[in-house]
């Protein structure tokens, strides 16, 4: 049986979903876990604090770069973050 988690944090705009995830993330991984986070905002506020303030491009913005979804690669999406935190 794996050991895999799965979180969400949901409800409406304004509440500090983001700040929270974020920093349950962080208390997570500095206890030993492997944290993948994965946010559906198109503002990236899910991932802003764990990427030390910086935006994340979007899934939508690097396929219209690159022309589609399938022309993109997982090293394009994936970012690493506060002590390898995935994002």
């Amino acid at each position: 049986m794996s050991d895999l988690r799965q979180i969400a944090f949901y409800g409406k705009g304004g509440i500090g979903k983001s700040t929270t995830s974020q920093n349950t993330l962080a208390a997570l991984v500095d206890l030993g876990q492997k944290i993948l986070i994965v946010g559906c905002d198109p503002k990236a506020d899910s991932t802003r604090l764990i990427l030390n303030a910086k935006a994340q491009d979007t899934v939508l913005h690097l396929a219209a770069q690159e022309g589609s979804v399938e022309d993109l690669e997982l090293e394009d999406v994936l970012k690493a973050g506060y002590k390898g935190i995935k994002c």
